[in-house]
């Protein structure tokens, strides 16, 4: 589960900005909440909304940011740089950029922070927090600093049981974890498959699922190729299209082999008088294409019990659509292993669902820095305020000046 985020100096955000999924007792009993196994109350879902611009998509990144920095960033090569964005203007560019994540799993919290530039990680900590009888108590895991003066990593792994010399075999642009894991460290490859595990649309270069890129052909290409070897969440996805009433009774994918691979050949079955009839799935919808992606995303982080990122969220869907999907993570029918949902959105209908605890606003100040606030943070929200009309109105801050 995630408990929070945290970044600084990272594409559109100057200072520090944080995304946080824990809630206090003053969180509304309902099922957009549940207790970890530590004993914290997490949101399951948290909704990121505000102009065109102002660097949703942006904060959105941290986590697949972060998931690639701890697990595949061993795989670059030792020459290759980090693929970190700084602010673009002014001294910031120049400056390191600051990442942290506050993340459980089985139980145990962790408090993983890096500084890092294109060059190299300068720092990078891990910590682990205990809940015992209501004390909280934090201690280091490991740690390795940029010495400078010496050109070389301080390194402090105690308490963490690695190989011995494991610090000689540390790269700059690599992460701990990710080369632990890779020599069968436990607790390593416990994280690093937990982190594995985080599912979103998000890349580098932003939301993948653009239908005025390429990428989006490709991306249709993985759904359907996940759906081809996942017969069980295949028929979820199915019941959900018949659910949504978008004309269609399911989808045939055929997997065939080639001498350089495989290709899929995918139809979409309709029912016409009785019948079942078959289209090739380039003749459906954006809508219905896009549909497809989300639920790649949506079902396997509520299979897993993970998370999923998802920009724009609502693209090329219906509102009532973006609803029921959202409910999805909501109701313990659905999520019975508190999978949670990060995602950004227009379909500014979600505030009526949602409590204050659960919106993130976003917006650049008049130096084109992007801020980020949880609404509870804003003073004389109340609990039973109708957060739709009072953001449509501006109450709030981060709607479009036009």
């Amino acid at each position: 589960m995630i408990h929070s985020i945290s970044c600084k100096n990272f594409y559109s955000f100057g200072e520090e900005t944080s995304l946080v999924f824990e809630v206090n007792g003053n969180a509304p009993e309902n099922n957009g909440y549940f207790v970890a196994k530590s004993g914290v109350r997490l949101s399951k879902v948290e909704t990121v909304i505000g102009p065109n611009a102002s660097g949703k998509t942006n904060l959105l990144k941290v986590l697949p940011f972060l998931k690639w920095l701890i697990i595949d960033s061993f795989n670059m090569k030792p020459e290759n740089p980090i693929v970190v964005q700084p602010f673009a203007f002014g001294d910031e560019k120049n400056e390191p950029t600051d990442l942290s994540v506050v993340f459980e799993v089985d139980g145990k919290v962790y408090t993983y922070a890096f500084t890092i530039t294109k060059e190299k990680i300068l720092s990078e900590d891990l910590k682990l927090t205990s809940f015992a009888k209501e004390k909280k108590s934090t201690k280091k895991i490991f740690s390795r600093n940029w010495n400078v003066k010496e050109n070389r990593y301080d390194f402090e792994g105690d308490n963490f049981d690695l190989p011995k010399g494991f610090e000689n075999l540390l790269r700059s642009n690599a992460s701990v974890i990710g080369t632990a894991a890779r020599l069968n460290h436990a607790e390593s490859q416990t994280i690093a498959t937990y982190w594995g595990q985080i599912e979103t649309n998000v890349i580098e270069a932003g939301w993948i699922g653009d239908h005025l890129l390429p990428n989006s052909i490709a991306q249709l290409g993985e759904a359907f190729d996940f759906f081809s070897e996942n017969s069980a969440l295949k028929q979820e996805a199915e019941k959900l299209l018949c659910r949504f009433d978008l004309g269609l009774s399911g989808f045939e994918i055929k997997k065939e082999k080639k001498e350089n691979g495989f290709s899929l050949n995918v139809r979409a079955s309709h029912m016409f008088n009785g019948q079942t009839l078959y289209l090739p799935v380039q003749y459906e919808s954006f809508g219905t294409k896009q549909l497809f992606v989300l639920l790649k995303s949506i079902l396997a982080a509520l299979e897993k019990g993970s998370i999923a990122i998802v920009d724009e969220f609502d693209v090329n869907l219906h509102p009532e659509m973006v609803m029921a999907l959202f409910d999805l993570f909501i109701q313990p029918e659905t999520n019975p292993k508190n999978a949670q949902l990060l995602l950004s959105t227009h379909s500014h209908m979600l505030l009526s669902k949602l409590d204050k605890y659960q919106i993130v606003l976003v917006e650049k100040n008049e130096n084109g820095i992007s801020e980020a606030w949880r609404l509870d943070e804003v003073s004389d929200v109340r609990s039973d305020d109708n957060y739709y009309s009072k953001y449509i109105a501006g109450a709030y801050g981060a709607v479009p000046k036009i």
